[in-house]
């Protein structure tokens, strides 16, 4: 029987639910009995979440696992908090209050709000060009000459793709300034702003800057003086360095974060039977500081406790982040809307999801040692907020009990129409990858098909793919078709695009791989055959069997991009390795070229040599597949990733 008790937490609380499944009503008919938006009552989860702590196996459990943190709130009452696992598992280390983790994209949030309190301040227009708050030609690789928007960056929609280059400092001390560190790691511009949705860690903090030069202070000051002061969060840090909180600093380089592996595992009762099992491993990542130069994408670092006064101000109706109740409405109206619904999917920077009965706004956030989430629903008043040190362990089980799932039959009915998607059946990638420089050819490996995806309508271009009641919540995404006539599937603010002519791209790009492949073989078999005295050279031989030691040499520079961002500790290549990289493509290119034009040659030379053509004709063909495949995915292109 395969069982881990810390994850059978959101099983249970599906059951209370599955028994608690009226629509949401702040109150039962008892008035004293609190329940939450999912229909359950607050004290028959509450109780049948401390019961779970309370089992002797997750007890001891407590002591060998990473820690996963949870607080339920509801309106200013918190109501649960959950402190389970160890912040050093080594040294036995449980955490507690004082624990401090990092919030990832929640910082993200805060620049949002710092933007929103700078409009109501008359300061910043959100229809603006964000060029109107920047230094001149801070750009260098915008493909399109219209406006971005700040309302465009807000809601992923400035035309970046995914940056290529790492913006993390091993030394804190060597860090560059914000502005030198987003032109330093400047993406591609490869989609017409306001258009396409493309999650962008990169023009986030790009939005920071913004703040920093519209408020004439550092973006760190700012966020303390605006934000974390008047809701005392005394506990959290906004610097990358941790030099405007030595506190969490101190508490951060306690917390070691960990890699969460499941094993098979066979158990012998005492009666002799075997009991099939999973039995967990923690692998150590060390403290695993983020350190990112692009900090107010990412580097808010707190506690638990200062995450639910953040989340709880959003439910506040005292509005203490802003001068008026307007703003922080506006805030949470939508600013984005699935097709021509009034279902918004993102809303000025913060996720929105729904769920049966009720729609929580908030984001998730991930940095390379922890993980991060927070919810709220405004109107009802109740949030949950976790945190943990382990990637592999998101703290979200608490919110199916609070909220509920979001499923095909409760959210529009029993007699729902099956949306038909045949007509955009075709293959799509996700537009958070790499569509401009030496990256290009990763946005062709990850792409898929929706041909067997499950749909129901819920209006013209708005779909929920649906799954089993046991499997996962219900997705809502709707249909966009952009001015280039590609379609795209959006959710919150990710956006599936279409790739035109997959097929055929994807087979240029398998054929370049085979040809490196195809090239190393013919080297050593052309080896044996000179040591046999066998081989006919062709037409100018050196510099075709360059060509082959080319192909060779490119397909394993493809080959260290991935394995490098696969492998390292960080989220990206260096300038140095990009720009090695880029030069050997180049030299390769260049020599691909010349090898292209002498089997050329070599063929229309070799007339009365029959199996000379032959092998001239394959070597041409192997060099304008190489050659092509390179300029079209731009495997060259280190300057403008």
């Amino acid at each position: 029987m395969k069982r881990i008790l810390r994850r059978t937490a959101a099983l249970i609380a599906a059951a209370v639910l599955t028994v608690c499944t009226q629509p949401f009503s702040a109150f039962a008919e008892d008035e004293d009995v609190l329940k939450f938006p999912s229909g359950a009552t607050v004290s028959s989860v509450m109780n049948g979440w401390k019961k779970i702590d309370a089992h002797p196996e997750n007890i001891k459990k407590n002591n060998t696992s990473s820690a996963n943190v949870s607080l339920v709130f509801h309106g200013d009452e918190i109501l649960y908090t959950r402190y389970y696992g160890c912040t050093n598992i080594g040294e036995h280390e449980l955490a507690d209050e004082n624990s401090v983790f990092e919030w990832g994209s929640i910082s993200k949030t805060i620049t949002w709000v710092s933007i929103m309190q700078l409009w109501e301040q008359g300061k910043i227009d959100l229809e603006a060009d964000i060029r109107t708050y920047l230094p001149d030609n801070f750009f260098r690789h915008l493909k399109y000459d219209e406006p971005i928007t700040i309302m465009d960056i807000m809601n992923h929609k400035g035309g970046w793709c995914e940056k290529f280059y790492d913006s993390t400092s091993e030394d804190m001390a060597e860090m560059l300034s914000l502005e030198e560190a987003l032109r330093n790691t400047e993406p591609a511009q490869t989609y017409r702003p306001g258009e396409v949705a493309s999650y962008s860690n990169w023009a986030a903090a790009l939005a920071g800057l913004i703040v920093q030069r519209v408020s004439g202070m550092d973006y760190v000051e700012y966020v303390h003086k605006n934000i974390f002061e008047p809701l005392g969060m005394e506990h959290t840090s906004a610097g990358p360095d941790f030099t405007d909180n030595p506190w969490v600093r101190e508490q951060r380089m306690k917390t070691m974060c960990y890699e969460l592996s499941l094993h098979q595992n066979y158990i012998e009762n005492e009666d002799g039977t075997i009991e099939d099992g999973v039995r967990e491993e923690y692998k150590s990542k060390g403290t695993c500081m983020f350190n990112d130069q692009l900090y107010p994408c990412g580097a808010i670092t707190g506690t638990l406790g200062d995450l639910a006064t953040y989340a709880q101000a959003f439910v506040n109706d005292d509005h203490p982040l802003f001068q008026n109740a307007e703003t922080q409405q506006k805030l949470l109206s939508g600013s984005s809307f699935y097709g021509n619904t009034d279902i918004p999917c993102f809303s000025y920077g913060f996720d929105v999801k729904e769920y049966n009965y009720t729609r929580t706004f908030g984001h998730t956030g991930a940095t390379f040692g922890c993980v991060a989430n927070m919810e709220f629903d405004p109107v009802s008043k109740f949030g949950v907020v976790g945190l943990s040190n382990s990637r592999d362990d998101f703290p979200n089980s608490l919110c199916s009990s609070v909220f509920g799932r979001l499923k095909l039959k409760k959210y529009i009915g029993e007699n729902y129409e099956k949306a038909d998607l045949t007509p955009y059946n075709g293959f799509y990638s996700d537009t958070r990858t790499h569509a401009a420089g030496m990256g290009r050819f990763i946005l062709y490996m990850d792409a898929f098909s929706i041909d067997n995806l499950n749909a129901a309508k819920v209006a013209d271009d708005v779909f929920l793919e649906y799954h089993s009641e046991e499997w996962a919540d219900d997705t809502i995404y709707s249909i966009v078709e952009n001015s280039d006539g590609r379609r795209g599937f959006v959710n919150s603010c990710s956006e599936y695009l279409e790739i035109k002519h997959y097929v055929p791209k994807l087979c240029l790009l398998a054929g370049f791989m085979l040809c490196g492949v195809a090239s190393l073989f013919i080297l050593l078999a052309k080896r044996k055959l000179n040591k046999a005295h066998k081989a006919a050279p062709l037409s100018f031989a050196h510099i075709i069997t360059a060509g082959q030691f080319a192909k060779i040499i490119s397909l394993a520079a493809m080959i260290s991009i991935v394995a490098i961002r696969v492998n390292g500790d960080n989220d990206g290549l260096t300038k140095t390795e990009g720009t090695v990289i880029g030069a050997i493509q180049i030299i390769c290119l260049t020599l691909c070229g010349l090898a292209l034009l002498a089997a050329a040659y070599s063929f229309i030379s070799k007339k009365q040599l029959p199996y000379g053509r032959i092998r001239s004709l394959s070597c041409f063909a192997g060099n304008l597949i190489t050659v092509s495949a390179m300029i079209f995915f731009e495997m060259y292109n280190f300057w403008c990733c």
